[in-house]
């Protein structure tokens, strides 16, 4: 397919490439992970229908290169993450197709081998954990690492040169070898894990020779067909490869005739954060211009933490690198290349890092949530028909529901109108901006692409009753209000030094909360006026940060340790405050597995806080609060503020009174059930596709 180029603004990213022979019309690639259950057949190995839609999404949306993992050997027992199998014909006709969606509109199609870790050597009935030693840096899902015997490699070898040629009998065009992640090939290139003393140990050359002699395997078997590698340039694990090394070794790999060298970051052992949204766009180039100094033959490729055009381009633009590599930014907007070409930047949705992808698949789920895009898992089976009869829909709350809902309404063609209680659209995103100002990105999204709908109108400052659904007598209602803010029933949540997350959110929303005392009135209601006029996540963000006695003082106690407390500990920490967090289970417990550690290991090593878990709050003064231990002892806590952030709880009630009042009346989000953005979003969508 050609996508016709409007605007040079990202003219290297745009830029045609040769890798490997292979000439890509742009320099943006999705990197592999494949998306698991639903998406392979379990019984048969092959791909399922929904394969093809997601690879056919993202060829069709302009990305050059898709890859995607496959497997080289007959696994054993249920696998917590299907790929589609190519090591024998039954599967080409499978693999032929996949090839086929992906070339009709001019993208290539790369298989990633081996699978990682794991590998079922050649007439064994047992599958497990290999590497060059026995050396475990952490175990992940109980692995006990084999060490690889001399005898064993040219079997390993071999399958991995029968599914390439399984791979270019199916139509695909190149194999890409996985030298990452803490995988296999990558332990035998580390320092951490291979202690050989025969020739695939000690030297640099000697680490690299397993991947080498893998490399020059396909090529002689293959002629002309292209093989490239993912590797992990530095380990992040004790011991591990560090950049120095990676110069070491780079050089050694560039001359081995790869058409790219796919720079990916740590192991999945590491336990420094390398995707979260807390790393800055681009921040891992350092690692590809590092290594561009020594590569001389090779296209370099960089990836995590690649979501902000901007930043891509001038990455490419600096010679950090020559191609992006990515998995977020295609699963957020597969025509996340085509709306560049066309100078529609604005419209793409852009990833906000809340790694709900990643949390999925270290769960074994199917990939088919995702914050900003509804369009994943079952919904690629299906697209929202064009209305037969449009309906005149009415759409209650702005949030990621609302808004998701609304959209899809009006693309089905439903005359649409959103009502907003507050004075700007958003609902929860207006004060989750303010802790994690990614997800204004998905504020900006939807101002940038609903105007374009003449069938879509937004009302704010209108707080909808029964009576005015009567009067405005609509064919559908969605109901996305959010969630109810749970109070706990803890006594002195009256008090004047009492703040919870919902009040933060009226506030931004335009309706200053009622506190107790002169100084709270005053400054409630001057923060109403000036956030009336001044809005901006980052402003409320900065004022947070600064050392002011209003709305958050010196000593502070955050009563819950789910999402909500988490996320203002971790805005709150680090500056002139103490803090005491509370929760009666585990501090964390809600937040995404991808999070989690660097959370609770940022309060640990924070000087500034304290973690009370299995700590319950029983009573709050002016002055403190009062809470129960794990061992029944009753402490004292000073605070001149108290933040009550348990979270949210259904909030039915205006479903309830609006049911009978149009034909159809639908909920969605928090409100019917609270979760994470990416269920609202999802929700919002199943909502609006239900209208008829």
């Amino acid at each position: 397919m050609k996508i016709e180029r409007k605007k040079e603004k990202y003219a290297h990213l745009l830029s045609p490439i040769q890798v490997g022979g292979l000439w890509l019309r742009n320099r943006m690639m999705t990197t592999s992970m494949s998306p698991g259950k639903g998406y392979t057949d379990g019984e048969t190995h092959k791909p399922t229908q929904m394969f093809l839609n997601y690879l056919e999404e993202r060829a069709a949306g302009g990305f050059a290169l898709i890859c995607q993992t496959v497997m080289m050997y007959p696994q054993t027992g249920v696998t917590r993450h299907p790929v589609p199998w190519a090591f024998s014909d039954e599967y080409v006709p499978g693999l032929s197709a996949m090839a086929e969606v992906v070339h009709k509109h001019g993208s290539r199609l790369v298989g990633q081998i081996p699978a990682l870790n794991n590998w079922r050597p050649t007439g064994s009935d047992k599958e497990e954990a290999y590497g060059p030693s026995d050396i475990t840096i952490r175990k992940i899902h109980g692995q006990h690492f084999v060490p690889m015997s001399k005898e064993q490699i040219p079997d390993y070898i071999g399958q991995a040169v029968n599914a390439a040629g399984i791979l270019k009998k199916s139509g695909w065009d190149g194999v890409e070898l996985v030298a990452g992640a803490g995988g296999t090939l990558n332990r035998f290139l580390s320092k951490a894990t291979n202690n050989r003393t025969d020739e695939y140990g000690g030297s640099p050359e000697n680490r690299c020779r397993l991947l080498l002699e893998m490399c020059a395997a396909i090529k002689e078997a293959l002629p002309g067909f292209p093989v490239f590698l993912r590797w992990s340039a530095i380990d992040l694990v004790p011991g591990g490869n560090e950049i120095a090394d990676a110069l070491e070794l780079a050089p050694i790999l560039d001359r081995a005739g790869f058409g790219y060298i796919n720079v990916q970051i740590g192991w999945h052992e590491t336990s420094v954060p390398t995707t979260t949204k807390e790393i800055p766009d681009g921040y891992w180039s350092w690692v590809s211009a590092e290594l561009k100094k020594v590569v001389k033959n090779t296209p370099v490729v960089t990836g995590y933490r690649e979501t902000d055009p901007d930043v891509m381009e001038k990455i490419l633009a600096e010679g950090k690198a020559d191609m992006i590599g990515g998995l977020r930014y295609s699963l957020a907007d597969p025509e996340f290349p085509k709306k560049l070409a066309e100078g529609r930047e604005k419209e793409i949705r852009r990833c906000v890092c809340c790694c709900r992808c990643l949390d999925d698949m270290a769960a074994a789920k199917g990939q088919e949530y995702c914050s900003v895009n509804p369009g994943l898992g079952p919904e690629l089976l299906y697209k929202p028909q064009r209305a037969e009869i449009p309906r005149r829909v009415m759409v209650i709350g702005s949030g990621p529901a609302g808004l998701c809902a609304a959209l899809t309404a009006a693309k089905m063609g439903h005359n649409v109108t959103v009502f907003e209680r507050g004075p700007r659209i958003g609902g929860c995103l207006v004060l989750s901006s303010v802790f994690s100002p990614m997800y204004e990105r998905l504020i900006k999204y939807y101002k940038a692409v609903l105007p374009k709908y003449k069938n879509l109108k937004i009302v704010c400052n209108k707080t909808v009753t029964p009576e005015f659904v009567k009067k405005f007598g609509p064919e559908a209602v969605v109901v996305a209000v959010g969630g109810e803010c749970i109070e706990g029933g803890i006594p002195g949540t009256d008090g004047k030094n009492v703040v919870r997350s919902q009040d933060f959110l009226e506030l931004l929303n335009g309706r200053p909360p009622q506190k107790p005392g002169i100084v709270n009135k005053v400054m409630w209601n001057a923060g109403y006026v000036f956030l009336h006029f001044i809005y901006s996540p980052k402003l409320v963000s900065l004022v947070l940060k600064l050392p002011l006695p209003w709305p958050v003082g010196k000593d502070v106690s955050i009563i819950g340790g789910g999402l909500p407390g988490c996320e203002m500990g971790m805005k709150l920490t680090g500056g002139w405050r103490d803090m005491n967090i509370f929760e009666e289970g585990k501090i964390g417990h809600d937040v995404g597995s991808s999070e989690r550690f660097l959370v609770r290991n940022a309060f640990k090593a924070a000087d500034d806080v304290a973690m009370h878990e299995r700590c319950r709050v029983v009573s709050i003064t002016d002055s403190g609060v009062y809470a129960v231990d794990e061992n029944g002892e009753e402490n004292f806590y000073k605070a001149d503020t108290v933040a009550v952030t348990l979270g949210f709880k259904e909030n039915r009630e205006l479903f309830q009174r609006l049911r009978g009042l149009a034909p159809q009346v639908l909920i969605a989000g928090d409100c019917d059930s609270p979760a994470r953005m990416a269920d609202a979003t999802k929700a919002g969508y199943r909502a609006a596709v239900q209208i008829k």
